[in-house]
């Protein structure tokens, strides 16, 4: 029997805490240039770099968790039959959480004890483990820690289908799945749709993360005798499995963090497999329209590890990696995709007992056994059968469970009332319109974003062309006196990268009614432009006006750590709410400063509390604050023989040299 069953289950959790006062425009602002090739052939480049996004505005930044885990209770859907059970969580994105092999009772993914989100997407919240869908923009996606619509549905023959569905804001997409499990199935069914309802192209990413347990003598097997990776700064094409003398392959062959992009052969089954030591292990496979296919490994560095065990229950080892499906063949791309139109594919998830011997001999006898095994009961075209059987399903209404906010109705309506096309899947039941959405009706019924109180947080953005341009057209009617209209435009236009227009926007919206929002907007203009002075100015401006707010005191305390303020660091520290005291991110930067002016004492008393090292929740992947702070506390002190701390170090390369 194959069956869908929605329950409630309790998991160790941390509180996410709801999302940032502020919006978010500062997301790669350090990291605004190009990547380089190296040895690409020129039929090779053409999307590199292409559909950048450099912020995720007009979302708000999810970086009010902590880490203490409390039971939880979560929505789960399950998908079963004889040989496999599945676990999906509609509350992250629909993340795929456990796949079960029941003829062995193994889990094929890694499966995380914990929900503890950590700084590594978009919006900043992420977790670890399972399975999760990518869609939009280079980036784990503003939908990885947010409800998902949800829904369940059935094939033809009775097969139950659950489906997730969800509206991209940036890329004005619709992205939907429909995952099922036939009876008597050795593999688990996705089956995605992507739309673009839009008169103009559009830059598209997916990519589907699947995380696997990382265990000695573990194989990734792939069809590719090639990589595309980074060396020396640039992006090059390489031979493999050996690279640098070890076979990449194997994942614990890497000593530092990396990113494997295979370059798939184009007359083969698209697949990826991990394999243990035994043969055994989880297989995917997908239609030809997903040939990327990538490796991705923490490495044995003491901060890889670190990062590891710090997204999972304390104590635990957490040791995974990632084996990847992508629309291009590196993250490093997009995909013009067409006005109207859909891009559908499928993928599987299944176990896979191969030959031992085979799997770890020769490189390419590895690939001929995986090709073989799948031969038997996968191929390209039997995956393109499924799709062709499964579109009318996919075109068809479902029965709600869950729904997301209203995003999707708001720009159902707008074209409604701008007489366009409407190609929004009208298949899909979306959210109704509420509080999030109530300031852009306004707009388009009423050509007004109305009266707001500048000390109340704005509740949302937006920055699609057609509602700049509504914008635009009531700062000229009827708030043409209205100090949020200038706001919601300076924020927008600052996401766009027009900063002259950014500046004078806000500027006129600050000399309607001081605001914290305009200043930390201006604020971030000047950091764009290096102007330090101004930069300082207006996120202390921001600050005077709203001293309490967690989310704005984090961004004005690393402000004032950029600009080596830390005489004012600690002024404003020792004066600030006890809330601002208390939120580790602002301490560990008020330990720096008092480092800076020469108070090593009490910096290594905040670091190293009572014997337990200070924590940062949402310190950033890549982010090496605390080895750096410990570095310069005891260099400070004059010793030459030390060691960085285990739960200090964050750093994702490997390195031989003392500190280590």
């Amino acid at each position: 029997m194959s069956s869908l069953k929605f329950e409630k289950i309790t998991i160790p959790a941390a509180d996410f805490g709801g999302e940032s006062s502020l919006p978010l425009l500062t997301l790669n602002i350090n990291s605004r240039g190009k990547k380089t090739l190296g040895n690409f052939p020129e039929d090779e480049e053409m999307f590199f770099n292409y559909g950048r996004v450099y912020d995720a505005f007009p979302y708000r930044e999810q970086n009010m968790y902590g880490r203490e885990l409390h039971d939880t209770e979560y929505d789960v859907a399950y998908l079963e039959n004889d040989n496999l059970k599945a676990m999906f969580i509609p509350a992250l994105g629909g993340k795929m959480w456990s796949l079960v092999d029941k003829r062995t009772g193994k889990e094929l993914l890694f499966r995380n004890s914990v929900i503890r989100p950590c700084n590594l997407a978009v919006r900043n919240a992420w977790t670890s483990g399972g399975v999760e869908w990518n869609m939009g923009f280079l980036g784990h996606s503003p939908m990885t820690c947010a409800l998902v619509n949800t829904a369940e549905t059935k094939l033809s023959d009775g097969t139950p289908v659950l489906r997730f569905y969800w509206f991209e804001r940036i890329r004005r997409c619709i992205a939907q799945m429909d995952i099922f499990l036939p009876e008597g199935s050795e593999v688990l069914y996705v089956r995605t749709r992507l739309t673009n309802p839009n008169e103009d192209s559009m830059p598209m990413y997916w990519w589907s993360n699947i995380a696997t347990v990382q265990e000695e003598g573990a194989r990734v097997i792939v069809p590719a005798e090639e990589t595309y990776i980074s060396k020396n700064g640039e992006y090059c094409i390489e031979k493999i499995p050996y690279y640098n003398g070890a076979d990449v392959t194997y994942p614990l062959n890497s000593k530092t963090a990396y990113d494997y992009f295979w370059k798939t052969k184009a007359d083969s089954l698209k697949y990826i497999c991990q394999l243990d030591k035994n043969g055994y292990g989880l297989a995917t496979s997908s239609t030809d329209i997903l040939r990327g296919r990538k490796l991705f490994v923490w490495g044995d560095s003491q901060g890889g590890r670190r990062w590891q065990n710090f997204l999972t229950a304390d104590g635990e080892d957490g040791s995974y990696n990632e084996i990847q499906i992508g629309l291009a063949r590196t993250q490093l791309e997009c995909l013009p995709m067409p006005p109207r139109t859909v891009w559908e594919w499928v993928e599987t998830y299944g176990a896979m007992q191969a030959d031992k011997e085979k799997v770890h001999g020769d490189w390419a006898d590895a690939r001929a056994e995986v090709e073989g095994i799948f031969a038997k009961s996968i191929t390209k075209s039997s995956l393109e059968k499924v799709v062709l059987d499964t579109r009318e399903m996919a075109k068809s209404p479902a029965k709600s469970v869950f729904k997301n906010e209203g995003w999707a109705s708001l720009e159902i309506l707008r074209r409604e009332k701008s007489e366009e096309r409407d190609i929004m899947c009208s298949h899909l039941d979306f959210a109704e319109t509420d509080e999030m959405q109530k300031t852009w009706i306004s707009l388009l019924n009423d050509k007004t974003v109305g009266e707001n109180d500048p000390k109340a947080v704005p509740v949302s953005y937006q920055i699609q062309e057609e509602w700049i341009e509504l914008l635009y057209a009531a700062i000229d009617g009827k708030d043409r006196d209205n100090w949020y209209a200038y706001y919601l435009l300076g924020a927008a236009e600052t996401a766009k990268g027009n900063l002259r227009m950014a500046k004078l926007l806000l500027e006129k919206s600050v000399e309607l009614s001081e605001s914290a929002w305009a200043h930390y907007v201006l604020g971030i203009i000047a950091k764009l432009e290096s102007r330090e002075t101004d930069y300082v100015g207006h996120m202390l401006s921001a600050f005077e006006n709203r001293n309490d707010d967690i989310s704005l005191a984090k961004d004005v305390f690393r402000c004032l750590y950029e600009t080596k303020m830390s005489e004012k660091t600690v002024e404003l520290y020792k004066s600030a709410a006890e809330n601002v005291k208390n939120d580790d991110r602002c301490k560990l930067l008020y330990a720096y400063a008092l480092m800076r002016n020469g108070d090593v004492d009490e910096a290594e008393r905040i670091v190293v509390n009572g014997g337990k090292y200070i924590t940062v929740a949402d310190i950033r992947e890549g982010e090496v604050i605390t080895s750096e702070l410990w570095e310069a506390i005891m260099e400070k002190r004059g010793d030459e023989e030390f060691n960085i701390p285990k739960e200090l170090d964050f750093r994702m390369q490997y390195n031989k040299a003392k500190k280590d």
